[in-house]
């Protein structure tokens, strides 16, 4: 017969149960916050005519109630109105079209905010379930 002790059993038992109490939306809200380099970044390197592009980046969640997963999407918001309209060439300047050469500013918001953007998702989680 093996038998086991575990030492701290009612202490983590306790912080299991105040961690479960305590989330509720943490990984989107978490999420939501580490995606906030990229979207700087991103407003930042936005290519300027308006201002209308760059004012319309926001982060929006995305996906499904299921509290294990989180999504978020970084970019122009198709509700943010500039005075032509709905700001809806943003992928344009993204990929460029046949008229005219690509000026992208979300996947270098994306290379240059990465390592910050999971640094902040570790840390907000940490501090949420500590």
């Amino acid at each position: 017969m093996i038998t086991a002790s575990v030492k701290g059993q009612l202490a983590l038992s306790a912080k299991l149960l105040k961690m479960q109490v305590k989330t509720p939306g943490l990984l989107q809200k978490a999420l939501a916050k580490a995606a906030e380099p990229i979207r700087d970044y991103a407003i930042g390197a936005a290519p300027v005519a308006t201002g209308g592009l760059a004012r319309s980046i926001t982060i929006r969640p995305v996906g499904d109630k299921d509290p294990a997963r989180a999504a978020v999407r970084i970019g122009p918001a198709w509700s943010v109105y500039n005075k032509r309209g709905v700001v809806e060439y943003g992928k344009f300047q993204e990929y460029g079209t046949s008229e005219m050469a690509a000026q992208p500013f979300l996947r270098p918001a994306l290379d240059a905010g990465k390592d910050e953007a999971i640094r902040r998702l570790k840390a907000e989680i940490k501090k949420a379930i500590t």
